[in-house]
């Protein structure tokens, strides 16, 4: 059987990336080993940007039904003393048009993201297990343990930190030098019960054992507790174990455990991303400790940062050279998603007093430090808003971008009678819709802004001779 797109691996990363070829034309299959979804929960939370880019690809309709907001996080001492932190408030517009953080129960979620996969167009087999990937210039064939065979244009490998198919190229994993490890216990509240617990997320800088709480969406939620000198996997399962740590907070009466899991945290990203018709993504390509729950996050933005690309080459509107940077801008976007989580885990031991190297409290919730954005690849320019997310800006004609815009490019300009001739008409020929905005003249922002189908800005011209000369650099790399 043949296909654009084969994915190897049914977790939530695979079957979103399914999802997104689909939408984009591209026959897809997700290929799964197991047959059901993996029924405990192990990623809890997603950022602004990973709901919007699931509301843009076939996810909209329910996201809000398996999601719920977070209040705030925040960095405490032992006696639940805010160090530094921020609490998000109600009512108010976000940039995006999506709460900053939602918290989600990981089977629901799944569950969820496979019924608007298959709604998209991809086909999801379950119980097909990859035995064998062969590359060939025209692609990769996927071998399945039964002998099925699936001819791919291209391969994404989604298939977790062991990932067969990254150990089968040769792509190494270069650590950050962070590894701990770390009990994590689920736990689902009694109907009616009412134990008094934090409302926000909270990092305990305790001396004698640094712990999470995060207050999961419904009625889960979940502690962190790193392991200590002589400690066992074994012996900190124990459910007599369990309900110790946990005793500060609940007991028996208001809970049963979910989960207790001991987790080796990670701090590593691949050293390619690409390896000719093969992309990693998700924990194949890298792996981070949880203290930003940017996991499954990074995994999604692996996604939408490939999807439109695969697009554009089978639909001939760019060459394959378009497919080199989503390594370009993925490897070291998520290395710096990794080195954030892992100091704001070093600051959680400093500030426990427990030594280590010296952190900023700018890695901490509510601290200065910028999240990274993307410096290399598909962009030209170096404004203050490129290689980020653009705004679910206002037009002028009505309505918002993301409601207005549909999967493809679009170039946002504050002054129509000003941004004409053949740049704006190179845009046009890919089919980018050119809508009228001055929502970011209040922050100085002015120009023509060129935004991807990903929703990352792309250039940020102020004039139209500085137009000309970013659109020229963006359509170098398509050809």
């Amino acid at each position: 059987m043949t296909y654009d797109v084969v994915v190897v691996g049914g977790g939530p990363v695979g079957v979103v990336t399914g999802m997104m070829c689909a939408r984009r034309g591209l026959r897809t299959v997700v290929l799964e080993k197991t047959t059901e979804v993996y029924d405990l929960p192990r990623a809890i939370v997603m950022d602004d940007e990973i709901q919007r880019a699931l509301w843009l690809n076939g996810a909209a309709d329910g996201l809000a039904e398996v999601t719920s907001p977070l209040a705030g996080a925040e960095f405490v001492d032992v006696h639940g003393t805010r160090i530094i932190g921020f609490e998000i408030p109600e009512g108010i517009e976000f940039p995006l048009s999506f709460p900053p953080v939602v918290r989600y129960y990981q089977p629901d979620l799944e569950h969820f993201l496979r019924r608007c996969a298959v709604a998209s167009g991809a086909e999801l087999l379950l119980g097909a297990e990859a035995a064998e990937v062969a590359v060939h210039d025209g692609g990769a064939v996927t071998t399945l343990s039964d002998g099925r065979r699936f001819e791919g244009r291209w391969l994404v490998a989604a298939d977790g930190a062991a990932s067969p198919i990254r150990k089968s190229l040769g792509v190494a994993f270069e650590s950050q030098g962070f590894d701990q490890d770390w009990l994590v216990i689920d736990v689902r509240l009694h109907d009616g019960a009412e134990p008094s617990l934090p409302r926000l997320v909270q990092q305990l800088c305790d001396p004698a054992r640094p712990a999470t709480y995060v207050p999961g969406h419904g009625p889960y939620r979940r502690w962190e507790f790193q392991l200590q000198e002589g400690e066992t996997r074994e012996s900190m399962t124990m459910p007599a174990r369990v309900w110790e740590l946990l005793s500060p907070w609940l007991t028996e009466s208001d809970a049963d455990i979910v989960r207790a899991v001991v987790y080796h945290f990670h701090a590593t990203v691949a050293t390619a991303m690409r390896s000719g018709p093969v992309f990693l993504a998700g924990d194949a390509a890298h792996q981070m400790p949880p203290f930003l729950g940017q996991g499954l996050c990074s995994g999604v933005r692996d996604a939408a940062n490939l999807a439109w690309k695969l697009q554009m080459v089978a639909a001939g509107q760019a060459g394959d050279t378009l497919l080199d940077t989503y390594d370009t801008e993925r490897r070291p976007h998520a290395a710096g998603v990794v080195a954030h989580a892992v100091d704001t885990g070093r600051l959680i031991d400093q500030l426990a007093g427990r030594g280590g190297e010296q952190q900023s409290l700018d890695s901490a919730y509510g601290g200065q430090r910028p999240f990274p954005r993307l410096e290399a690849g598909f962009l030209a320019g170096d404004g203050p808003l490129t290689g980020r997310q653009m705004a679910n800006v206002a037009l002028l004609t009505g309505g918002r971008l993301d409601s207005m815009v549909a999967d493809g490019f679009a170039v946002v300009v504050d002054d129509p009678e000003r941004f004409t001739g053949a740049a704006l008409d190179r845009w046009r020929a890919l089919d980018a819709a050119v809508v009228h905005s001055t929502a970011l003249a209040p922050f100085g922002i002015e120009g023509a802004i060129v935004v991807r189908p990903d929703r990352y800005v792309a250039s940020l011209s102020a004039d139209p001779a500085q137009f000309e000369q970013h659109t020229h650099q963006l359509m170098e790399h398509l050809a």
